[in-house]
C-alpha cells in the first residue's frame, strides 16, 4: 500500500468566462475530427466564497484520447496571474460520458490551463490558448489536448 499525504491546494482571488473551439490536426484521422471544445464559468473570491464554484465542460473528438464528454463535478484548486497575458489554472474531479467503450473510466480528476492571449473583439493578436488533461483514479492518461481557439473566446481575470 502506497501512502502519501496530498498537496494543500490553495486558491486565489480568479475569474474566467467563455467557450471555444480548438482543432490539432495532428490529432485527426478518419474517425475522429481532432476538435475539442469547452464552456466554462468559473469564479473564486475568498472574501466571499469558501471555495472555488463555478461549471466547466470538455467535449474531445481527438486520437488518442477517449472521445466524450468530461463535465467538472468540482472546482478544488483555483489560480490566476498576469497583466497583460492573464492565465489561469483549475484542478478538480470531473464525470464522463462516452459512448466510446462499454467501461466509463471512474474517479476522473482534470487539469486545465488558460492562457488569455486577446481581449474579446480583438481582431490582431495571438489567440487565447487552453490545455488540458484528464487522468482516471488510477492514475491512467484518458484524454488531453492544447491549442490556440479558432473560434470563442475567454476572459481571464487574475488575482
Amino acid at each position: 500500500m502506497i501512502t502519501s499525504i496530498p498537496n494543500l491546494h490553495a486558491s486565489t482571488v480568479s475569474r474566467a468566462k467563455g467557450s471555444g473551439k480548438v482543432i490539432i490536426s495532428r490529432r485527426k484521422d478518419t474517425v475522429n475530427s481532432g476538435l475539442f471544445s469547452f464552456k466554462l464559468a468559473v469564479k473564486f473570491d475568498s472574501v466571499i466564497d469558501n471555495y472555488p464554484k463555478g461549471s466547466l465542460e470538455i467535449t474531445t473528438d481527438l486520437t488518442d484520447s477517449l472521445k466524450g464528454v468530461f463535465t467538472a463535478t468540482s472546482i478544488e484548486m483555483i489560480n490566476s496571474f498576469g497583466k497583460h497575458n492573464p492565465s489561469i489554472f483549475l484542478t478538480g474531479r470531473c464525470d464522463v460520458k462516452s459512448s466510446e467503450q462499454l467501461e466509463i473510466p471512474k474517479g476522473c480528476k482534470y487539469w486545465v490551463i488558460i492562457s488569455g492571449h486577446k481581449k474579446a473583439n480583438d481582431n490582431g493578436g495571438s489567440p487565447d490558448i487552453i490545455g488540458f488533461e484528464v487522468h482516471d483514479r488510477n492514475g491512467n492518461l484518458i484524454a488531453y489536448g492544447t491549442g490556440p481557439l479558432i473560434s470563442g473566446d475567454i476572459v481571464v481575470l487574475p488575482s
